[in-house]
């Protein structure tokens, strides 16, 4: 039979059932807020429906009641602040722009984590601009915007309470699959041999996890101690395997498949299959080269085994070890006080403010898309700024040319209103900037030319007013970030990696310590994780050629530094790759 050449394309396929209830839960929860605190906060409810998805980057459920009460905080705060600017003199208000700016974008920024600072600032100067209040609609905007923090928490619940779980068991699911695949390949030369894992990068995915689960800096459970330690027990496994010869003797394939059957043990557990783990025995590995090889096998099965015995025990994932560090290096380390972020924020700040102050001096009736503009365009690295206005004004030509073409043969607002829920819609599809900037621009002009224009000569001029103010705001950008205050991501690369290099030397020197601080350790180990992914990242846009060495180098650093830890406990042979020390 012909395969149908108009099949839906895979992007909707997939995305359909997501995007439908994404689209309907927006509308109602929007009608649901105006319902609730009047037409005035309408806009406030389309943050919200902004800010909750956007809050998915990072698992707030840990600690629920401590991270309600910051969104609360600074979501109240943003009100007062959007009605000060709105109605103080310039001098006040400039000065509180200025300081609300910069203490979102500084806590809302990461050194090695994904940003959330945008979806803020934005619902901030949408406060400011789209939908200012009185000092009598101020309270209950405040209310709302009490209502929307708590709408924040209860969509982290819904949608991630089960993140942690999902996360651990799907990355050493994977891991336990490559170990497989590996020892498949080595028993059977037919097997095709696997792509070479990418353990290190799993590794990493539980690190941020655990990162973002901590009760406080320096304040893990023992069972996300256990789960990174099943994940490092895993890739010692792994190198194991590997760095067996190549052509292997009977008992050393005889380990691999008693190591297979463990595995498989694992992996059953992990997915509640099973209840119980089966008792590891030393018997079982046969004896090769003095018993090194098989010694090595058995105690990085053992100890990785009680990792995950330790890291499903219900008691372990509320116990939390006491930390020995004082108070001022745990304000220090909760700080976490970084070049990159201050000076951003700063930039930023000083930039946004500047030109609140412009338009409202001026009047500019559509000044908002300026300010939107510089929000979108003022990244933490010069060099990412060309890529985003190109990207920005590619975007608005191309929904400006739509949306000249529907709203000037449109006429009827009801059409007008299908035309840019549609485009809201659509951009649930698409991923990349460009393309979700483009449905924006759609439903931006239309409400700008929703009451009072029509035909192609009045909703072009407003599309070529809307790209007077991009382009302004994407030169302004521009000059700010890559002119006047440049912050390369080299410079940013060469702090981090002193950082990086900084924290693998102490992991190297506590790990013996009789009194080892085990929330430091680990701490240490989870910034190490953090560091090298985002290492890798830059050093891959800015071509660094000798990164990878360097990395490796300093990653075998930490695997010794854990089969000291392992060895000094567990008082099991240290091991140095395949051979004992």
């Amino acid at each position: 039979m012909q395969k149908n050449k108009w099949s839906i394309p895979d992007v909707i396929k997939d995305n359909f059932r997501f995007s439908t209830l994404s689209f309907i839960f927006i509308i109602f929860y929007v009608n649901v807020f105006q319902i609730l605190f009047g037409a005035e906060n309408s806009i406030v409810g389309v943050i919200f429906t902004i800010m909750m998805s956007a809050s998915m980057v990072r698992d707030l459920t840990a600690t629920p009641f401590r991270h309600l009460c910051i969104q609360a905080m600074v979501l109240i705060w943003m009100a007062l602040a959007a009605f000060w600017v709105s109605t103080l003199p310039a001098p006040l208000s400039f000065v509180i722009n200025f300081i609300t700016l910069s203490v979102i974008l500084y806590a809302f920024t990461y050194e090695y984590s994904s940003h959330i600072y945008f979806p803020y600032i934005l619902s901030y100067l949408f406060l400011v601009f789209i939908s200012p209040v009185n000092a009598q609609q101020l309270p209950k905007r405040m209310l709302g915007m009490a209502a929307g923090a708590v709408s924040i928490m209860l969509y982290q619940w819904i949608m991630g309470r089960k993140r942690v779980v999902e996360t651990a068991r799907d990355v050493l699911t994977e891991m336990i699959d490559d170990i497989c695949l590996l020892i498949s390949h080595r028993m059977d030369e037919t097997v095709e041999e696997p792509n070479p894992p990418d353990i290190h990068r799993k590794l990493c995915r539980l690190g941020r996890t655990v990162y973002e689960r901590r009760k406080k800096v320096l304040c893990i459970s023992d069972a996300s101690f256990s789960m990174v330690a099943a994940g490092r027990g895993l890739e010692h496994l792994l190198l194991l395997v590997h760095e067996l010869p190549d052509k292997l003797s009977e008992q050393e394939t005889a380990i691999l498949a008693k190591t297979s059957d463990y595995l498989a043990s694992f992996r059953s557990f992990l997915h509640m299959e099973t209840a119980e783990l089966p008792p590891l025995s030393l018997p079982d590995f046969p004896a090769v080269q003095s018993e090194k090889t098989a010694r090595l096998f058995y105690n990085t099965l053992l100890y990785t085994q009680d990792r995950f015995l330790h890291m499903t025990d219900p008691q372990n994932k509320t116990h939390y070890r006491k930390t020995a560090i004082s108070l001022k290096m745990r304000i220090q380390a909760a700080l976490d006080l970084s070049p990159v972020r201050a000076i951003y924020a700063f930039r930023t700040a000083l930039l946004l403010s500047c030109a609140t102050l412009l338009v409202q001096f001026l009047g500019l009736p559509h000044g908002r898309w300026l300010l939107f503009t510089l929000a979108s365009v003022s990244l933490p690295y010069a060099d990412d700024v060309p890529s985003k206005m190109k990207k920005r004004i590619a975007a608005t030509i191309a929904g400006g040319i739509l949306s000249v073409v529907i709203y000037s043969l449109i006429p009827s607002p009801a059409g007008r209103t299908a035309a840019m829920m549609l485009s809201g819609y659509l951009s649930f599809y698409f991923t990349d900037y460009k393309e979700t900037f483009t449905c924006s621009t759609i439903g931006a002009l239309g409400g700008a030319v929703f009451m009072n224009r029509f035909g192609f000569q009045a909703v072009g001029s407003m599309f070529l007013i809307r790209l007077g103010y991009i382009f302004v705001g994407a030169a302004a950008a521009y000059l700010a970030n890559c002119v006047i205050f440049p912050y390369n991501r080299a410079k940013a690369t060469r702090q981090l990696w002193k950082k990086y290099r900084s924290v693998t030397e102490l992991l190297d020197r506590i790990c013996l310590s009789d009194s080892m601080d085990t929330q430091l350790y680990y701490h240490l180990v989870i910034q190490a994780y953090l560091l090298e992914e985002k290492l890798s990242q830059n050093a891959d846009l800015d071509a660094w050629e000798e990164f990878p060495a360097l990395l490796t180098t300093y990653q075998e650093k930490i695997r010794k530094a854990h089969r000291k830890l392992i060895a000094g406990r567990a008082n099991a042979p240290v091991f140095e790759g395949g051979h004992l020390k």
